[in-house]
């Protein structure tokens, strides 16, 4: 701080104690507990809130050293981080040595998994100035990479999907505020919302249940275009879209810009919904319906500048011009199914999770393919030839004890077998 700051605040702590300067100690004690339920403009800093103690600490010092004690005194430690060690400032250059681009809240994320910090100990704003006051990103050795502006020429041609942190909300069965994710897809050409909806998981089951509901909705897109999470890179997804015939595509590590529409539009949802909801904890059943309604009512309807129109009118009317195909509800979940691969035992089982499970005689010694729906590991069905075969039922010893007769094997569930 310049000598001109120091000066100017010291004025002004002169003039919080020149009243009681000469006053006796009951005075004092009256006037500076008033003060110190007030918020005061200090010059430089903006509006401070002070205690008793802290305006007894000026008087005494006053008294003491003059005008010079008023003077704001600079920390022995300045520029020097107290809560960023030396060895976690030498990770996070060696971290940014190896990726100069990332960005600091994928750095914080590494650190905290690496174990190194606990997601509350340090915020990003601490990341951001130690990385700035240490030199820790290392100077470009090469001018960046022009970037041109692209819009695909008709809609469903691609669609970007991404994640974003959303508000805490009260979940039924979970005690206190529960973190939520948004899942969010945009058309490419017509900046449409084909899918969004929060979610307290940030995972593969989350994926399956958002984009069943826009390929249903919406038809198919030609390319699905995401970044490398593990959400989006995992087997789940990429069989997905093998099967329906959609290209996934994941931008480069730590390139944000390249999916600008979706982030542009995380910007808009961030100041004109999540800036408005009010200041109770909703259900997360209450955040979707505003979510839906307020992309509905506004975000669709509202004219965009990027496009000089709404998204929905261009959306609709270039899906107009094309044939999209609609998977059906039950193409959807066979491709969605999680995968698994197992080797029938002599006795005809297979053990999933620990738990063993009985397939028709024909396969024993055979390496068969297990499939069952996100989210549902309990409804197991047997596939040959990526066509479902049955579903298996749990082994119970008791009941094959007084059951000598062949397990009949269908599709149907066990509810209508019974």
């Amino acid at each position: 701080m310049d000598r001109k700051k120091q000066e100017a605040i010291a004025v002004f702590r002169y003039g919080i104690i020149a009243p009681v300067i000469h006053a006796a100690g009951k005075g004092q004690a009256k006037y500076f507990r008033r003060l110190a339920q007030k918020e005061l403009e200090v010059p430089f800093l903006g509006p401070r809130r002070y205690t008793q103690s802290t305006f007894k600490s000026w008087l005494r010092r006053y008294r003491r050293e003059g005008f010079q004690g008023l003077l704001p005194r600079c920390r022995s430690d300045a520029g020097q981080s107290r809560v960023i060690t030396g060895e976690l400032s030498r990770l996070m250059g060696e971290i940014l040595a190896e990726h100069p681009q990332m960005p600091v809240v994928h750095l914080r994320e590494r650190l905290v998994a690496l174990g190194q910090i606990t997601s509350r100990r340090i915020s990003e704003n601490t990341l951001r100035r130690h990385i700035a006051r240490a030199g820790l990103r290392p100077a470009r050795t090469e001018p960046p990479k022009a970037r041109k502006r692209f819009e695909k020429p008709q809609a469903n041609q691609m669609w970007t999907l991404d994640f974003m942190h959303g508000p805490r909300v009260s979940i039924e069965g979970r005690r206190g505020a529960a973190k939520t994710y948004l899942a969010a897809a945009i058309d490419d050409h017509s900046r449409f919302i084909t899918a969004a909806s929060f979610y307290p998981r940030e995972n593969s089951p989350v994926l399956a249940s958002l984009l069943k509901e826009a390929f249903s909705r919406h038809g198919l897109p030609q390319i699905l275009y995401c970044d490398n999470a593990s959400a989006f890179s995992g087997s789940h997804l990429t069989l997905a879209c093998a099967r329906l015939g959609v290209a996934l595509v994941h931008s480069r590590p730590y390139d944000s810009p390249s999916r600008g529409k979706i982030e542009r539009f995380f910007r808009s949802l961030r100041s004109g919904f999540l800036a408005l909801l009010p200041a109770q904890t909703l259900t997360l059943a209450d955040l979707n319906a505003r979510l839906h309604q307020w992309l509905d009512q506004r975000y669709h309807r509202r004219l965009h500048a990027g496009i000089g129109e709404r998204p929905l009118d261009r959306y609709m009317r270039s899906l107009a011009q094309l044939q999209p195909r609609f998977p059906t509800r039950e193409e959807l979940d066979q491709v969605f199914y999680r995968t698994l691969s197992r080797k029938v035992t002599k006795d005809g089982l297979v053990s999933i999770a620990g738990v063993r499970w009985e397939l028709p005689a024909a396969y024993v010694g055979q390496r068969v393919e297990i499939r069952h729906p996100q989210g549902r590991p309990q409804e197991l069905y047997l596939f040959e030839e990526d066509k479902p075969v049955c579903r298996l039922h749990r082994l119970d010893l008791a009941e094959n004890a007084s059951r000598p007769r062949p397990i009949r094997f269908s599709l149907q569930s066990e509810e209508q077998d019974s």
